[in-house]
């Protein structure tokens, strides 16, 4: 094991992110060193680690040193083990290597329409395109301090539905039969449960309804809440490397897709923490 390191912390924006330099992930870090990362990620939700050369066991290995890894509930693509998801446009044969692979992709939160939904992603870039397919990260902290006091309090203990499918760049139906659609009512604010700050829990992709308003006002309020959350003061694009480690907290920050050439490859490999059921 790797004795504890000083590492180097460099923020990427003033919404947030940061850079963490002076590791190489393929070492069997030790505890201390895991606790300054994930202080690091409390304080800028997104780090970056640079020119990483990762076996799926050494991305793992890392994942795992911050809980439990998460499983998919309904894996799609040829990659057999469902601890890993790879998004990508390549296909084998005529099949799709992985998920998610083209295009843009709307602001969202991994897992937000699970009961118990992702803590952290551990996105790992692989294979890019010459152009586009960056990352987009949101603050919904910085969200939820710019909501009107009005509206916050309007808003106040109120549920959200978090509808999953297949969608990426469309809004879900509100009226659909949700016996088919993976789906969980969360609360629309939230507590975090290691920092103790209040953030919007609300995504443009995932958010479908606001319990207690007719359809109506419940769809001008998401309107609202989206354009809201999306502000460009509140974002961090990222723009990827080959070698690129992304981890961010999804309990705090939604992250969106950039459009690419339809072309050219894109391949990332993505681990995922257990988190917890949001409380208010």
């Amino acid at each position: 094991m790797v004795d504890t390191l000083a590492i180097s912390v460099t923020p990427l924006s003033s919404a947030l992110g940061a850079e963490i330099s002076g590791l190489d992930l393929r070492e069997d870090l030790d505890q201390s060193t895991i606790g300054q990362i994930t202080d690091a990620l409390h304080e800028h939700i997104v780090v970056v680690f640079r020119d990483q050369d990762l076996s799926e066991e050494q991305q793992l290995r890392f994942t795992s040193r911050f809980g439990e890894v998460g499983t998919r509930k309904r894996s799609t693509g040829l990659h057999s083990d469902g601890r890993f998801m790879l998004v990508t446009n390549i296909t084998v044969d005529g099949e799709p290597l992985g998920s998610y692979g083209d295009g843009e992709m709307w602001f969202h939160s991994d897992g937000a329409y699970d009961e118990v939904p992702y803590r952290f992603s551990f996105l790992y870039g692989m294979e890019l395109p010459s152009s586009g397919g960056n990352t987009r990260f949101a603050n919904l902290y910085r969200a939820y301090d710019a909501l009107p006091q009005a509206l916050k309090e309007k808003l106040a203990g109120r549920k959200v539905l978090q509808m999953g499918g297949s969608r990426r760049r469309e809004k879900g139906d509100p009226n659909a039969d949700l016996s088919k659609i993976p789906h969980a009512w969360h609360p629309l604010f939230t507590t975090h449960p290691a920092t103790g700050k209040k953030s919007l829990y609300f995504s443009r992709m995932h958010s479908v309804r606001i319990e207690g308003f007719d359809l109506e006002e419940s769809e001008a309020i998401i309107e609202e809440l989206a354009d809201l959350s999306e502000r460009p003061e509140f974002i961090y694009e990222h723009v990827w490397r080959p070698g690129d480690l992304v981890v961010w907290d999804n309990r705090c920050t939604n992250h969106a897709r950039t459009p690419f050439p339809d072309e050219e490859n894109r391949l990332m490999r993505r681990c995922t923490v257990m988190g917890e059921k949001p409380t208010e």
